[in-house]
């Protein structure tokens, strides 16, 4: 595989092409220093393989601080917590740059020294919306021999060499790039190539005459920022020679420009895989030195035909090896199955909206990423048998980390299939999907136990006698009162689950009658062999809504239900009683929700009150007085997510020991599933 195969940065040698890109963590001490938490971190995508690994924002200057939690190399003090750093991951053959940078207008130096952060003209931080004031000709001599005396240190350090921050009109090198931020009128303004890059350029040389001329430096930069008045493509590739000449060894190239929710570096779906990939091409035309690219190379087989391609000489992942950080190792191994891949969820970002309660970046689907030092599978000291009951997310990454651990492990799950709630999330979000071939296959490698269409009652638990039960039946729909439920035109949830599982206890009268005896008949079959892919294509030819659809209730669920509806030719309302949409998922990925629900011409009412559902639709009742009916064909009340406690209640009472996760608890999603099956299966 080319993914393998070696590489070099000037006079770096990289055992692969595989580089892990710098991510804020926030795992920093206080004092700006590496954590011992960091450092794990970090030790664990080491073992895992890779072949270079950027660590995240080191400031140039201490003052100039760019997170709570972030770091600096500002003085000759923080040399050694640095090279304990170094020391700990060259233990892996893997080699270690920390990415240079002065935050500029991202600075949070008014918050802790009560200085205003600087610009190359006024302007506000894209994330922190603070004022920035212009910086004058005469302050840039310090500010460059900071660089350089940054760069001496991560040398002295043991990193073996450093990767420079130019990147997304962000931060300073980034904003004097940027026409979008950098207005000047002298040398150092944006209105032509050679004014741009003077600054950065003066940094480059700097730092080799500082640090040495063999000590390699690879640029971020936006290949195209995307923004009317930005930088293009064709510009990026114009300057790059000029860039090589002053003493880039690399480029690493990026996109966008960065905004509070990192909406154009940090992608969802509706972004395709290597979006950066024509940028960084342009680039390889007209330089000699190696170009890395970055975002959405979720697959390693897209990765690696894009270096087969010759795209790009390596390829650089974030999210992936937060996902799996074993990843080149399973590569190595051909060990493509057992490849944990991120789900593009955007819990990484938004687990770090909770400043300043535990703003730490989490992984939904890998929930050892950033614990590395307390869920690390260590062997049990005591094999033990223990039950799972519930196959879904939580139950499935419980039973799998019990068994890597060294328990005997069976599962039970009253359907015919593993999956659970994962299944119709998989279908509406094909990301999912990912997670999902991910734990069936965990599933049947190790030596599970597994027992589907099997009823978990307590008696049958006790006969199996287990030491330890962890219960993951997922969460219960529950409805309030409304007039007109019963009517033909309303499917619920609870239905629409049902009808998925081939068990239509209660069925719908929305349902054709040919529809409701199909699944009478086939409904084993149904719950044995349905999956996301069929389920998406059996949608393509029917589904049980009319052309115009009200959904009534607007969490996660809901929303996604809506997009998939939409994208099918369907007409979508969303009413839901609360503030927001989706309130159990956090900012970012609610906005790229609210875009995509936008492109789908999906409408959304909050506040809704909905007071009956009449023969034409849904009824409102209206804050003024009054009420106002919202036609709709079929009307989807999709129920509200509530703990289902009935069975642990159950095992309590009778004195089994016993442990409930994920939505029987309450409504977590995949993040608490999984981060409670893997915790609880960690204690055994």
């Amino acid at each position: 595989m080319k993914l393998l195969e070696p590489a070099r940065i000037g006079t770096m040698q990289l055992k692969n092409r595989m580089v892990m890109a710098p991510m804020t963590t926030n795992y920093g001490n206080e004092d700006q220093t590496p954590s011992d938490r960091l450092i794990a971190f970090l030790e664990e995508r080491a073992k895992g393989g890779v072949g270079l690994i950027t660590v995240e924002v080191c400031t140039i200057d201490f003052k100039q601080k760019y997170q709570p939690q972030s770091l600096t190399l500002g003085s000759d003090d923080f040399i050694a917590s640095h090279r304990k750093l170094t020391d700990t991951l060259h233990q892996y053959d893997v080699k270690v740059q920390p990415q240079i940078t002065h935050p500029g207008p991202e600075s949070m130096s008014g918050f802790y020294f009560g200085e205003m952060p600087v610009a190359p003209s006024a302007t506000t931080g894209a994330c922190t919306g603070l004022p920035a004031r212009e910086l004058a000709i005469d302050e840039l001599d310090d500010i460059i021999e900071a660089y350089a005396q940054t760069t001496r240190r991560a040398r002295e350090a043991g990193y073996d060499g450093i990767e420079l921050h130019a990147a997304h009109c962000y931060m300073l090198l980034g904003t004097f790039l940027s026409p979008l931020k950098n207005k000047r009128m002298d040398e150092y303004g944006a209105d032509s190539p050679e004014n741009r890059t003077r600054l950065l350029v003066r940094v480059l040389r700097r730092i080799k005459e500082v640090a040495g001329s063999d000590f390699p430096i690879t640029l971020r930069i936006s290949g195209f920022e995307r923004i009317p008045g930005g930088r293009d493509a064709a510009d990026t590739a114009a300057i790059a020679p000029l860039l090589v000449k002053a003493g880039v060894d690399a480029f690493h190239v990026s996109g966008g420009v960065s905004d509070p929710m990192v909406s154009q570096m940090i992608c969802g779906p509706e972004y395709p895989d290597g979006y950066n990939l024509p940028a960084a091409e342009a680039i390889k035309r007209v330089v000699d030195v190696p170009v890395m690219v970055v975002g959405r190379f979720l697959d390693p087989e897209f990765a690696e035909q894009a270096l087969r391609d010759e795209r790009a000489d390596m390829i650089v992942m974030g999210r992936p090896l937060l996902a799996d950080p074993q990843l080149p190792n399973k590569l190595a191994a051909g060990q493509f199955d057992q490849i944990r891949r991120c789900i593009s969820c955007q819990n990484c970002i938004d687990s770090m909206f909770l400043w300043p309660m535990d703003a730490r970046m989490n992984c939904a689907v890998n929930p050892a990423t950033g614990r590395e030092q307390t869920l690390n599978y260590s062997p049990a000291a005591t094999q033990k048998h223990v039950v799972v009951v519930g196959a879904g997310p939580g139950g499935m990454e419980a039973a799998r980390v019990a068994a890597e651990r060294g328990h005997r492990v069976t599962l039970l799950d009253r359907r015919r299939r593993l999956g659970g709630s994962l299944l119709l999330a998989s279908t509406v979000h094909s990301d999912n999907e990912r997670l999902l071939d991910y734990l069936k296959q965990e599933m049947r490698r190790l030596p599970i136990d597994l027992r589907l269409g099997v009823d978990a009652t307590r008696e049958r638990i006790a006969a199996l006698a287990p030491d330890e039960v962890i219960v993951a039946t997922g969460a219960r729909l529950q409805y309030a009162p409304l007039p007109g439920m019963d009517r033909a035109n309303v499917i619920t949830g609870n239905q629409l689950r049902e009808l998925v599982a081939g068990e239509p206890t209660r069925p719908a009268k929305a349902l054709p009658l040919l529809v409701r005896a199909g699944v009478a008949l086939f409904g084993p079959l149904i719950d044995r062999y349905l999956t996301p892919d069929r389920l998406r294509r059996a949608a393509n030819t029917w589904l049980p809504f009319g052309r115009r659809v009200a959904i009534i209730g607007g969490d996660l669920a809901a929303i996604e239900v809506a997009e998939f509806l939409a994208r099918r030719g369907r007409e979508v309302v969303v009413l839901e009683a609360g503030e927001v949409i989706a309130p159990e998922i956090g900012p970012k990925r609610r906005l790229e929700h609210e875009k995509r629900m936008e492109k789908l011409r999906i409408s959304i009412n909050v506040r809704a009150k909905v007071s009956e559902i009449s023969e034409r639709g849904v009824v409102l009742a209206l804050d003024g007085g009054g009420k106002r009916e919202v036609a709709a064909d079929t009307v989807l009340r999709a129920g509200e997510p509530v703990a289902s406690t009935s069975l642990y209640d159950e095992l309590q009472a009778a004195g089994v020991k016993s442990h409930l996760i994920g939505d029987a608890s309450g409504l977590g999603l995949i993040v608490k599933a999984t981060y409670e099956g893997h915790s609880i299966a960690n204690k055994l």
